[in-house]
């Protein structure tokens, strides 16, 4: 049995059409999950990129393999409990395409790590792996055109000037500096005409055919149309992450009237019953040198919302069509029966709701919840489950189908193991504050509890109160409900948390 995994980033489950989505655009997706099982209730491990994929990798909690927030790097010595590097050692092809985002990118001083922009430039000519257990890499750094001050200027390092940016980077400048200068200046939002702000919105000038997105789905059907043998590979796709700069035609497929009806609520009362950092969060960092992470949703326009809502849909409709290229070469080769293709993402995204954007500390359904469908023997057609599941089951699932043990270490379990009544989302958020959480997501009630502020936490009836706008942590109604959760939290999960060196501010 081969397995393909395929993975987004920061892509809310509620953008896919089989999710239910009324305006956005996935008929590859959605072809996916009525061939597959969707699984309704999938949570992330947590709400960041570095933790998240590390799960992911190693099917263990943030505070097991230590990667427990953005800018902390992967031991090199987690390769050996590699997921791929399980399937390497019993004769399967491994191999990975995109991004991986397993070390820092702008790490306070050099580590020499190849995913950091100044170790990308040390990677040699020609070298495609091995990493962490994939035999074969093409890999893109980091993969977002931002501007995070004080870290970089109006071009962004991690996707050049060569040898910068890894893979994607020696591409885009495999004809010449002056022709991969030109894409690189592409990318700005100066050469669509627009500018950088706040909404982080454009339609990027850089034709698809050189975009991360088209990067990665060619390599992966190149490889797909060659391999021979059993083979696990994953797909990492560097979108919908913010900024929201797709290129044409997919720029110009949603305009700002046509998400009108998907906007999100807003109830000013809303903060009322829940801890202040919300209200501080919504506000954000405008015109702070963090603006790039939080520009503050509450002070976004609707009309601001409804462009950025648009632009990150577009994205999402291109991921849709290059996962669609994917499948389409398993077809080719006809291997589509014999592989489990499992598609998810590390992470969700606010996208305007509760008056935030991007991601954050605040574990709300929009970035907790995340797309997963999986198909291939034993995952029923066009079913629906409604199991509270996570990605840190990924791993075993992926073993199980293959026939290969499941390590003991691992602390996922296969999807297919019976019916689950919670999952665990962990969150050590250290980033300018500490503000550690940890949150159980049952079928019908969600808890989190601040594990350094006693007494402070978040309930929500997610029957009654699917918005989350309605805090019950102190609702005399739901102590019983509260306690019992709250009992079960600590029953589950780990007390103990492995510290690694935090070697940057960002990913």
């Amino acid at each position: 049995m081969n397995v393909l995994l395929i993975t987004t980033d920061q892509q809310r489950a509620d953008t896919i059409g089989a999710y239910g989505n009324p305006v956005c655009q996935t008929p590859h997706l959605d072809r996916l999950a009525s061939q597959g099982t969707r699984f309704a209730a999938a949570r992330t491990q947590n709400p960041f990129c570095q933790p998240a994929r590390a799960t992911i990798l190693t099917g263990t909690y943030p505070s097991t393999h230590g990667v427990t927030s953005n800018g902390i790097d992967l031991p090199d010595d987690a390769a050996n409990v590699s997921v791929a590097t399980r399937f390497a050692e019993a004769g399967w092809k491994t191999a990975f395409f995109g991004k991986a985002h397993f070390a820092s990118t702008y790490p306070y001083t050099p580590t020499g790590k190849l995913e950091s922009v100044e170790g990308s430039a040390s990677m040699p000519e020609g070298w495609t792996g091995p990493y962490f257990g994939f035999d074969y890499a093409q890999l893109i750094l980091f993969g977002h055109m931002m501007r995070m001050a004080p870290l970089m200027g109006q071009w962004n390092w991690c996707f050049g000037p060569a040898p910068f940016g890894l893979h994607y980077g020696r591409w885009l400048y495999r004809d010449g500096v002056e022709q991969g200068n030109e894409r690189l200046r592409l990318m700005t939002p100066e050469a669509a005409g627009s500018v950088w702000d706040h909404t982080q919105t454009w339609k990027s000038a850089l034709p698809e055919e050189h975009h991360p997105t088209t990067f990665v789905a060619d390599r992966a059907v190149d490889w797909l149309s060659t391999v021979d043998g059993p083979f696990f590979a994953w797909v990492s796709f560097t979108d919908p992450h913010h900024p929201m700069d797709p290129p044409a035609p997919w720029c110009d497929m949603y305009s700002p009237s046509d998400v009108v009806e998907v906007l999100p609520e807003i109830r000013e009362d809303e903060f009322a019953t829940k801890p202040g950092i919300h209200h501080a969060w919504a506000n954000g960092g405008r015109g702070t040198p963090f603006e790039w992470a939080n520009p503050g949703g509450a002070k976004l326009t609707r009309e601001e919302v409804a462009r950025m809502i648009a632009g990150y849909y577009g994205m999402v409709s291109q991921l849709d069509n290059a996962v669609g290229r994917v499948l389409d070469a398993l077809d080719a080769r006809g291997l589509a029966d014999d592989t489990l293709v499992i598609s998810t993402t590390d992470h969700g995204e606010y996208l305007g709701d509760h008056q935030m954007m991007f991601k954050g500390p605040l574990p709300y359904e929009g970035l907790l919840r995340v797309p997963l469908i999986v198909r291939g023997p034993g995952f029923e057609a066009g079913a629906v489950v409604d199991d509270p599941v996570g990605t840190i089951d990924l791993a075993p699932t992926a073993l199980t189908a293959a026939g290969l043990p499941v390590p003991k270490e691992m602390e996922g379990a296969p999807l297919l193991d019976g019916p689950r009544e919670h999952v665990l989302t962990e969150d050590d958020f250290d980033i300018v504050l500490r503000m550690p959480t940890r949150t159980l997501s049952g079928r019908r009630y969600k808890i989190t509890r601040y594990e350094e502020a006693n007494g402070v936490g978040e309930l929500y009836d997610l029957q009654e109160d699917p918005g989350e706008f309605v805090n019950r942590w102190d609702d005399a109604d739901f102590a019983s409900i509260k306690s019992d959760m709250l009992a079960t939290l600590d029953d589950v999960m780990n007390h103990e948390t492995k510290q690694l060196p935090t070697v940057g501010l960002v990913g």
